[in-house]
């Protein structure tokens, strides 16, 4: 079998820990044998990837002193593993340079965040740079991205594969009457109110600050984020100032995402900056209408006005005029949200996802697509 490590910065609540969760869900366990190595503590994602088989090695208890170093290089001395895998940037800048001084020869980054310069930082594009010299391959999860890899960070672009997030559909689907009103009790949530949701970290680039501002021109809207992140107690803050905190609630960091998804009538996101977040594929793959900024990896994954609505980034009028169609209509929610959920069965299924990065191992191994994984081995 062919013997591949994840590494990650942390197993905390986020989108690149869900999109590696989903993959792994879905790998090849007849020709690859997969573990986890997550640099600092555990997180809930560690217990979810146990439940799966995999084991997961904690390299530090915590960021300081940096005791993952010397775990990280035992770990790869005693697992012989024939690809490592990087996601996050703490994994690509410090775990991927020490894997090749280690003598590790196939590493594969994963780039899962956006594509924007303003986003990123001036100050990123010169440790991203170097630590690419040591990346065999990298895997960008749009085209936005990888346009971004090749200009700023000069990856040649035969070196980039572009591999979306996958989400397991199966996961998700939309509630009955029943199933709604059990989730919106769970947390609080108003029954017979037309509820529009967003979830993701409560930090500047994800934009929840629109939400009170939305809020205040729709009176007869719910709003809920679930998340946590910098931003809360200014987001708290804001919407005790502009009088709408009865209507717009935090609920903090949730795992039972289904649940969630099934109290919404709208999913929401307005970042500013995205790659191609796992929660609008589990909302679409919820059956849920989705209203998102107009951003290149969102708009890659649903069609404007067939399963989603776009609105520009940063323009509250644009999402307030949006959200104003799909609140007064229930056949466009209906329309939107079936066609997101078959765009979620059909485009981005995990396992498509899990198949495509394995053919990287192959390629990367020197292995034709499909070739029995016993021709190689790491031992």
């Amino acid at each position: 079998m062919i013997r591949v490590l994840h590494i990650i910065d942390h197993l905390g609540l986020g989108g690149a820990q869900t999109a590696l969760l989903d993959m792994l869900k879905s790998r090849n366990q007849t020709d690859f044998a997969v573990e986890v190595a997550v640099m600092h503590g555990r997180g809930p994602f560690a217990d979810a990837l146990e439940k799966l088989g995999l084991r997961v090695h904690v390299l530090s208890s915590a960021k300081w002193p940096p005791m993952y170093i010397p775990a990280f290089l035992a770990l790869l001395r005693r697992g012989k593993f024939a690809v490592l895998h990087f996601h996050l940037q703490g994994a690509n800048w410090l775990a991927k340079p020490l894997a090749a001084l280690a003598g590790q020869e196939v590493r594969i980054a994963h780039d899962h965040t956006s594509g924007d310069l303003k986003f990123r930082g001036v100050a990123s594009l010169l440790p991203d740079a170097f630590s690419h010299l040591f990346s065999t391959r990298v895997i960008a999860v749009s085209e936005g991205v990888r346009e971004f890899l090749m200009r700023w960070e000069a990856v040649p672009g035969d070196r980039i594969a572009v591999i979306p997030n996958g989400v397991n559909v199966g996961d998700f689907r939309s509630g009955t009457a029943a199933e709604k009103a059990a989730a919106r009790r769970r947390w609080g949530i108003p029954a017979k109110a037309f509820v529009v949701g967003g979830m993701g970290r409560l930090a500047y680039e994800k934009n929840f600050a629109l939400l009170p501002e939305l809020a205040l021109r729709h009176p007869d809207v719910f709003f809920v984020v679930a998340g946590s992140g910098p931003e809360k107690d200014a987001l708290l803050a804001q919407a005790v100032r502009l009088g709408v905190a009865e209507r717009v609630r935090f609920l903090g960091a949730i795992s039972e995402r289904s649940d969630f998804y099934q109290t919404l009538d709208v999913f929401l996101l307005p970042s500013l900056y995205e790659g191609l977040p796992m929660a609008v594929l589990e909302a679409m793959a919820s059956g849920l209408p989705v209203l998102s900024s107009r951003l290149e990896g969102i708009a890659s994954a649903l069609c404007e006005e067939k399963e989603g609505l776009l609105a520009p980034a940063g323009n509250p009028d644009a999402f307030s005029e949006q959200l104003k169609r799909l609140s007064g209509s229930w056949e466009l929610r209906r329309q939107l949200g079936a066609a997101a959920r078959i765009k979620a069965e059909v485009s981005y299924p995990a396992s498509n996802t899990a198949r495509r990065v394995e053919a990287v191992y192959r390629q990367e191994l020197s292995l034709a697509p499909g070739a029995p994984a016993d021709k190689i081995s790491a031992e």
